[in-house]
């Protein structure tokens, strides 16, 4: 902590945040929360405070934020807003595990909650309840009524954020605080250093169950890894390649592990479940022993729970989760191990290593090419249709034609995210950034362009369906703004896609809408761009935005393909 004697409480705020390592704040100041705002002025060389145009972008920003770098990012905002707006992204990050530092207010105007102010958030009479809102889509939400109770509940709120499964944690003010001075050697209970509470290692399995492991899995006939989420979340992507190496496993992911191995890897077999490739839904259903590390194995992942599909009373399950709570939460398990991903796969690597292989790996991993190949693992014939209205999985093949091995590819929801999941065949572990604890519409613009701010080398291209760019249109202006040259990728067809779907063609209501053209809105925010009717013109299109240093929009025209098709 810089400050000694008595500081405004803004001030020491922000020095917590430094110690902690935060240095992006998304945000919107309303309410008071101008004032906290104010501490981050002299605070710049440290912090980088990004003015959003809307809560659920602040709040998506920080979960992409978080997806990639691992660590969390603040919002800052009016209570009303971010308890309403900014769900569109804390109740992401709350359901795929993410850590978030939210930081708002009740807005009790003066202190006078018992009154009935308006944007009043205190439960009070007259009021709307931001706590008990909050503590629904929160790991953590603590109410501040003085500077003590706020320092030391920016200091918790962070630490539960970040420990054990990551997720969103608030720190809720009311009106007095951001006004109030405190001392930081006098304040009682005394704030110590946050580093303190920080230093916990994560939690890891013991070496004996990493043993029993090692023995089901070199011991079984098809074997299957399945890889989620806290392969991400712990950066275990190079354990997770290399135990796969080590032993010939084939790897098969859940949605949000999409891209944890490289989808070009001999041993990959892409997502899993009703989305999912064939090759891994086939390996998985015929396998003896299941190996799901960092994945809930939840029911989107796992064809809802079908016993056809996983069945524990024919398979041995071993689940690695760094909450005791998931593993075995939806299958009973042959095995459950609280662990860190990496440190788990770490020790296996180890293990194995010093059992050696019972087996010949090298035809261990033939074995799965040729069911790949026989399967035609990301390599379907759709992907090379040639008509006009155009097929989205040929957008998906001239993406996949043109992308950079060091890019990455932000999906939104609805069917596109689908088409992408499906086909789209990852070059690199971590390439794919996504949406996938409730999979909102309208993900992907802001998480596009947080993405380009942590990686400002790289090319980050975004996908998104038309309902869900129009949720969004301010990233054209706030790309523009921030010089991020983010390319925005359009899949327009003028429906609700994914809804649609599931209704009969003489029963349909409410799915379709006019269509727009984002090439001239997107010009009328000063952004270049280009609108495709053609398949043959979708790669030149893709080359000119990846040759600009700029934002770019390239809208593409497509059939309204129904999903079905898809399902593994």
């Amino acid at each position: 902590m810089e400050i000694v004697g008595q500081a405004p409480v803004r001030l020491l705020f922000a020095d917590i945040l430094i110690e902690a390592g935060i240095d992006h704040v998304f945000g919107i100041p309303g309410g008071n929360t101008p004032f906290l705002f104010d501490g981050l002025v002299d605070k710049k060389d440290k912090i980088k405070t990004v003015l959003v145009r809307q809560e659920g972008g602040a709040a998506t920003m920080a979960d992409a934020y978080a997806k990639l770098t691992g660590k969390p990012a603040a919002i800052i905002g009016q209570g009303a807003w971010i308890g309403t707006s900014g769900g569109l992204g804390i109740l992401e990050a709350y359901l795929s595990g993410v850590p978030m530092l939210i930081i708002c207010d009740t807005t009790d105007y003066f202190s006078t909650p018992q009154h009935g102010p308006y944007q009043n958030g205190t439960g009070d009479y007259g009021g709307f309840d931001l706590p008990n809102m909050m503590k629904s889509m929160t790991k953590y939400t603590t109410l501040a009524s003085n500077a003590s109770e706020f320092l030391h509940g920016i200091q918790l709120a962070i630490k539960h954020a970040t420990t054990g499964r990551p997720g969103p944690a608030a720190v809720i003010i009311k009106w007095n605080v951001a006004f109030e001075m405190a001392d930081i050697g006098t304040i009682s209970p005394k704030v110590y250093p946050i580093g303190g509470y920080l230093n916990t290692k994560p939690a890891c399995m013991a070496r004996e169950d990493g043993e029993r492991i090692a023995e089901m899995l070199l011991s079984a006939k098809s074997p299957v890894i399945i890889a989620g989420q806290g392969i991400r979340m712990s950066d275990a992507f190079e354990e997770l390649r290399e135990f796969a190496e080590l032993t010939g496993i084939p790897v098969a992911t859940s949605y949000l592990g999409k891209s944890t191995i490289p989808e070009i890897h001999d041993l990959a077999l892409g997502p899993m479940g009703g989305i999912g490739q064939k090759a891994a839904n086939a390996r998985i259903a015929g396998a003896d022993v299941i190996f799901a590390v960092g994945t809930g194995l939840a029911p989107e992942n796992t064809k809802y729970l079908s016993p056809e599909f996983i069945n524990p009373e024919k398979q041995a399950i071993i689940q690695v989760d760094i909450d005791s709570r998931n593993a075995g939460w939806t299958f009973p398990l042959k095995l459950g191990i609280t662990s860190d991903a990496k440190a788990a796969l770490r020790m296996l690597v180890e293990i194995v290593g010093a059992r050696g292989i019972p087996y010949d790996v090298k035809k261990a991993v033939d074995k799965v090419k040729k069911e790949k190949a026989a399967l035609q693992c990301f390599n379907e014939d759709i992907v090379n249709a040639d008509t006009h209205p155009i097929e989205p999985e040929r957008v998906v093949r001239e993406i996949n034609e043109v992308i950079g091995e060091d890019d990455i590819l932000v999906l939104d929801a609805g069917n596109c995210r689908m088409w992408f999941t499906h086909h789209f065949q990852s070059k690199k572990a971590g390439q794919v950034l996504a949406g996938g604890g409730v999979a909102a519409m309208g993900y992907g613009p802001p998480a596009a362009m947080s993405a380009q701010m942590v990686y400002p080398e790289r090319k980050i291209i975004g996908v998104s369906g038309d309902g869900s760019f129009m949720m969004h249109l301010y990233a054209l202006e706030m790309a523009r703004d921030l010089r991020l040259p983010v390319t925005f990728v359009v899949m327009n067809n003028g429906v609700l896609g994914n809804v649609r779907d599931f209704q009969s063609p003489d029963r349909r209501i409410a799915t379709e809408y006019s269509m727009p053209n984002f090439e001239k809105i997107a010009k009328g925010f000063g952004v270049d761009g280009i609108r495709v009717e053609r398949p043959e013109d979708i790669a030149p299109a893709l080359r000119k935005a990846r040759d600009t240093d700029a934002p770019f929009m390239v809208e593409i025209v497509v059939n309204d393909t129904p999903h079905f098709r898809l399902m593994g």
